[in-house]
């Protein structure tokens, strides 16, 4: 096979290609070499991309930093990293689709659609990213005999690996090496410089925060105030530490215009990393300290679309001297809801996606009482924690999603009870969740009130149905495994609900994931891996 005629004909517009399916310059060349092993000079560019789509991503490594772009202007890299953070946020079937529809083939039109919605002008961002990409690190001449000692590896017999790997191991030796970025060296120092916010000019208020008391330890003797401002209708600060340990921050905070003197510490100090921004969410206000020169996306939650598919989605946020806050619509104790990245340069590709810890503190609850009437079918019998198990439904709705549970209008499709393994029965519901996409989420839990006064509540799982679905008309299938706090046994129950009746079935082998109704078959929901918002 002609691998020379190969790399000529094809290699320079999968490179394109390949970059906007990863955003990484190495892992594209790496997947477009692979690719390339699989073709014949004979082969079109559909072929071409269609090999490349087969190929899988590489494992990480860690690589050297590259410099920024300089043959486009900093409005054109800072639209490209915008684009750039919107495309690491598609699920990468989404992601796919689109790059598909870019090289004008075909693509699956729901997950297209779902990707457009993201990119509202997919031609031109994707064009501008493809403008900051960097020139590859093998020239066509240099990748021949990578691509032929793919090819031979795909052919050769398990003996022969070992010599093909020491090949392409010569070959990455004599690539050449990249300096580090200032960015990277400029990491060490995020918390260093001087204090950002409203106050950072405000000398005696910066002196007497750094004088502030810590919650449950000792202040460190080397530390600094890092941000002092009035953000989200509060005064935030925060100060940070050196340790023999490392960095540790304390954020506090107080009334808009209060004095030092009022601040109160919003959690225990946390370990902080000199590569890593800092971010504190206080009930529904976050906060994010990042290095100025980044950029800060949040999701504030999974979202359900209209189809019922479920994917995370980060939104971009104005940053202001490296600090970002945002009002969410509801506080996230459990941790399921807010993530957040920042956006910097990267190692090997003008953009680079790191995830920021959040540090959660306030009191807020995550939930409000599930507003239901009666159940559409089931037992108008209350058994005395029908409430609790239509919050807690509820909750496996809203805690993932970081819906406020007060703008929700659930549904209580059924009702009844459900054995205990020691006798007698619990409150279980089955809650139909109209979202504001469109989307019905039906999400199965049961309670029970023990002996000593306590609620104990247990969610079933959930699923998903496409806009427009009749809450009176779902058919579903969870699994509820009951369990007994003091003797540890548990009952193990699969539920099945539609317009014709309920069933109740034992499965203590949990064994039946899928019931046929009516000759369609009904996946049987559950808590845990599987579950709808299982990450």
């Amino acid at each position: 096979m002609d691998v020379p005629a190969v790399v000529r004909r094809h290699r320079t517009a999968l490179l394109g290609t390949a970059f906007l399916l990863t955003g990484d310059e190495r892992s594209a060349e790496e997947r477009v070499d692979r690719a390339l092993a699989r073709l014949s000079p004979a082969d079109d560019h559909a072929a071409a991309v269609r090999a490349l789509l087969r190929t899988r991503p590489g494992r990480g490594r860690i690589t050297e930093a590259g410099p920024d772009p300089w043959w486009v202007s900093p409005a054109e890299l800072t639209a490209a990293r915008r684009t750039a953070a919107v495309l690491a946020g598609l699920a990468p079937a989404d992601r796919t689709a689109l790059v598909r529809a870019h090289e004008d083939l075909p693509a699956d039109p729901d997950r297209l659609a779902r990707a457009r919605a993201a990119l509202p002008d997919p031609s031109a961002a994707l064009a501008g990213l493809l403008a900051v990409r960097r020139p590859p690190v093998r020239d066509d001449a240099a990748a021949v005999p990578v691509v032929a000692a793919h090819r031979r590896a795909r052919w050769a017999r398990p003996a022969l690996a070992v010599a093909v790997l020491a090949v392409v191991a010569v070959l990455a030796t004599q690539l050449p090496r990249t300096a580090p970025t200032p960015a990277a060296a400029a990491a060490a120092g995020r918390f260093d410089g001087p204090a950002r916010g409203s106050l950072a000019d405000d000398t005696a208020f910066l002196a007497a925060a750094r004088d502030a008391p810590w919650a449950g330890r000792a202040a460190p003797a080397d530390r600094r105030v890092v941000l002092a401002g009035d953000l989200l209708d509060r005064r935030v600060v925060l100060v940070v530490g050196d340790t023999a340990d490392g960095l540790v921050g304390q954020w506090s905070t107080a009334a808009t215009g209060a004095p030092a003197a009022d601040l109160e510490p919003a959690n225990q100090p946390v370990a902080l990393r000199a590569d890593r921004p800092a971010a504190l969410l206080l009930d529904t206000a976050l906060v994010v300290v990042a290095d100025p020169d980044e950029g800060v996306r949040v999701s504030a939650g999974q979202v359900v679309g209209p189809s019922g598919a479920v994917q995370r989605v980060y939104r971009a946020q104005p940053v202001d001297d490296g600090v970002a806050a945002l009002q969410l619509a509801a506080p996230d104790p459990g941790g399921l809801a807010v993530r957040v990245q920042v956006a910097r340069t990267g190692e090997v590709s003008p953009v680079a996606l790191a995830d920021v810890p959040v540090t959660r503190a306030g009191s807020a609850g995550a939930t409000a009482p599930a507003a239901v009437g009666p159940p559409l079918r089931g037992s108008p019998a209350d058994g005395g924690a029908r409430q609790a198990a239509a919050d807690a439904a509820l909750g496996a709705v809203t805690a993932p999603t970081g819906l406020d549970p007060a703008a929700l209008a659930p549904v209580l499709v059924w009702a009844g009870p459900l054995p205990r393994p020691v006798g007698g029965e619990v409150d279980a519901v089955v809650l139909a969740v109209p979202l504001p996409g469109g989307a019905l989420v039906v999400s199965t839990a049961w309670a029970d009130r023990l002996a000593d006064g306590t609620l104990q509540q247990v969610g079933c799982g959930s699923r998903a149905f496409p806009a427009g679905t009749d809450p009176a008309a779902v058919v579903l299938a969870a699994r509820c495994v009951v369990a007994d706090r003091e003797s540890g046994t548990s009952q193990v129950t699969v539920l099945l609900t539609g317009p014709g009746g309920t069933t109740t079935t034992p499965d203590d082998g949990r064994r039946l994931d899928v019931l046929p109704v009516d000759g369609a078959p009904v996946p049987v929901t559950r808590t845990g891996p599987g579950d709808l918002f299982d990450e």
